[in-house]
């Protein structure tokens, strides 16, 4: 058991502070989705056999790469809202995805313990982590069918998952309040001869 845990209140290991790292534009992700399906089309039509399968697979291990970034940053926020007491780490949100057949069980993990956070703070209401983890599971297994369809699926949870975290962070921003008095305004004057 951590020590610190023994001395705090309930109302400590809930508070939060502002998180310094701003949640990743996601939409970003929507360009890998829409240039691959042009490639594909044009692989159709034009009748380009082969000649755009490298460029189509450095399309999708980009647009990989970048749905583990958006990932990773979704918990480095949670691990500055939370003073580090998130239980997952972003180097570990990631780095499991790439454990065969536990990134199946994974998704379901961390999306569950996302949405739990969140939910207990009680600033935005998320589904439940088993249905964000089942949508991912289907838009990891569609890249076996469509990468472009899998690639905007997969960044169309995403972007769910952001604006649930930016919510959840402007909810948190602190009401500003007027300036506290110029102490000067007590002291006591002398007279003046």
């Amino acid at each position: 058991m951590d020590t610190l845990s023994l001395f705090e209140s309930p109302a400590e290991v809930f508070a939060e502070q502002p998180a310094r790292s701003s949640p990743p534009w996601v939409w970003f992700g929507y360009i890998f989705a829409f240039t691959f399906l042009v490639c594909e089309v044009l692989e159709e039509v034009l009748e380009l056999n082969d000649s755009l399968n490298l460029v189509m697979l450095f399309i999708s291990l980009v647009g990989w790469i970048y749905w583990l970034f958006c990932i990773h940053r979704f918990h480095k926020i949670l691990g500055e809202l939370s003073r580090h007491r998130y239980p997952i780490t972003p180097s570990e949100a990631v780095g499991r995805h790439f454990i065969p057949f536990y990134n199946l069980v994974w998704v379901f993990k961390w999306s569950g313990q996302m949405s739990d956070y969140l939910n207990t703070r009680g600033r935005v209401k998320m589904v439940s982590g088993n249905v964000i983890g089942l949508l991912l599971l289907l838009g990891i297994l569609f890249r076996f069918f469509d990468t472009a369809i899998a690639l905007a699926w997969l960044f169309s949870v995403a972007l769910y998952l952001s604006t649930k975290l930016r919510r959840h962070l402007e909810a948190l921003k602190p009401v500003l309040l007027p300036p506290p008095p110029d102490p000067s305004m007590w002291a006591s004057k002398t007279a003046e001869p």
